[in-house]
């Protein structure tokens, strides 16, 4: 049987016990890490009567809008997934998404990792949009992990290092932060929302308690042109957060930390997860160092009165 529990009434160490023991397991799914970027998120949960272990979870990131309980997905979280030590059966995987429309109305955006994707289709409610990231194998030496760049990275990479650029390691995002603000926030659509930058710092504390955290600088002449910001767990590295000056962009400063990192880590049995905005720009940059696509999807769902419907549409549409 699927449980509905809201935060209040989640077992911490039985929830992240699942996720870690997950072959979907990410970062985006620990507790501490829905707390943060999703304060109100609720969980479905299947646990045997006769046990206190979790058997399977998903969580469900919820937020209050207008008055109305919404599934959304919040910033700092790709995807969550439905986490499980065990492969679960399709009818287990079914009722997950049952508990999901039965639970929830409104499912205003949910970005999600799903074991059976075919599943997913199988329900007339959700509307599905097919979106992607590309992951890096890092299980083999650098030099045979440089041989999969194409002809652009490689001659960039070159570039870059005759550019004479220093890897330094850093301990404060707010540089990085700042360059974002200053050289990247005017390109998002619908601006950057007014908690990120803070959020982003809770974040980057919380990891660099817990030992998650990578945050390299590139710097050159004694000036700092760009940095990036790479999450560990377990065995998946997220390139979290990045931001370059126009210097640090026209040199390759990017390239140049990327590489650096692929570099340090080639030979483990990990992934490098690009964390791929849908921008074909950006996808084509992360593709040119090897990596490869791999699917996930947005869920979206409206099932609420039709008067509610219209009045939510009307809202939406007087406040852009």
């Amino acid at each position: 049987m699927i449980h509905h529990l809201r935060r209040s009434q989640v077992d911490v160490q039985a929830y992240d016990a699942c996720v870690e023991q997950s072959e979907w397991g990410t970062i985006y799914g620990l507790s501490w890490w829905l707390d943060q970027v999703s304060p109100d998120w609720e969980c479905l949960v299947w646990q045997e009567q006769s046990s206190q272990l979790y058997r399977a979870v998903l969580p469900v990131p919820v937020q209050r809008r207008y008055g109305i309980r919404m599934v959304h997905q919040p910033l700092f979280c790709q995807f969550l997934a439905l986490y499980s030590a065990e492969s679960l059966p399709v009818a287990i995987q079914k009722d997950f998404i049952k508990a999901l429309l039965a639970n929830y109305a409104l499912i205003a955006t949910y970005q999600l990792n799903f074991p059976e994707a075919s599943i997913l289709s199988s329900f007339p409610a959700l509307n599905l949009r097919q979106l992607h990231t590309h992951l890096l194998s890092l299980d083999a030496p650098y030099e045979i992990l440089y041989q999969g760049y194409n002809r652009d990275r490689k001659m960039n990479v070159k570039r870059a290092y005759q550019a004479d650029w220093t890897c330094r390691e850093g301990s404060d995002i707010t540089p990085l932060a700042e360059f974002f603000r200053q050289h990247h926030a005017h390109q998002i659509e619908g601006g950057v929302h007014p908690g990120a930058y803070a959020l982003l710092k809770t974040l980057f504390e919380a990891c660099e308690k817990r030992g998650y955290s990578d945050l390299w600088y590139a710097e050159k002449d004694s000036r700092v042109e760009a940095g990036a910001w790479f999450v560990t767990f377990q065995q998946r590295t997220l390139y979290l957060f990045n931001a370059a000056t126009p210097e640090g962009r026209k040199a390759n400063a990017r390239t140049f930390l990327i590489d650096q990192f692929i570099r340090q880590q080639a030979g483990r049995q990990a992934w490098f997860d690009f964390e791929s905005a849908n921008v074909p720009s950006i996808a084509e940059f992360y593709a040119s160092f090897g990596s490869h696509v791999v699917a996930y999807y947005e869920l979206r769902s409206n099932r609420l009165p039709k008067i509610i419907q219209w009045l939510w549409k009307l809202k939406n549409r007087l406040l852009r």
